[in-house]
């Protein structure tokens, strides 16, 4: 499949679409050192460093490599972002932020079972990956509740 700025993904409560400058402040604003705990990210509230992270994640795009999505709800709150990375015909990788106030209700699960759908129905891999720190117990019972086993620690 090629991938392009006009995909969509829907679920029961959440519409996950390519991310676009408009959220660069959205970002800006709930990706912080708290969100960031368990990732190798550190970051510093410089918008120019999401403006870039955004214009990274369209030109993966239009390289077939990556889809960095935001995640929206109904009422077209942002509310994370989620990707699909790495794409090859080996395997492909899963990540997924969400701001404080949007976990622990679900919609990572969601988010991750959209996306799973979603590669399902479009490429062909052998195998996926949700890389996960063993720390970060609420991140594992995603992958946990899908059934992922641990590949690598």
């Amino acid at each position: 499949m090629k991938l392009n700025k006009d995909i969509r993904i829907k679920t029961d409560r959440l519409l996950l679409q390519p991310v676009e400058e408009w959220y660069v402040d959205d970002i800006n604003t709930y990706f912080t050192s708290e969100i960031t705990r368990y990732m190798p990210f550190n970051p510093e509230g410089d918008r120019n460093d999401i403006l870039k992270f955004v214009e990274d994640s369209k030109r993966s795009l239009s390289d077939n490599t990556d889809l960095v999505m935001v995640v929206i709800d109904s009422k077209k709150n942002f509310l994370g972002c989620c990707g699909i990375h790495n794409i090859t015909e080996e395997s492909v990788e899963l990540g997924l932020w969400l701001k404080k106030s949007a976990q622990g209700i679900g919609l990572g699960t969601e988010i991750i079972k959209a996306l799973i759908e979603f590669l399902e129905n479009n490429f062909t891999f052998k195998y996926i990956l949700y890389p996960v720190d063993q720390n970060n117990t609420a991140s594992r019972k995603i992958p946990e509740k899908l059934g992922f086993r641990i590949y690598k620690i």
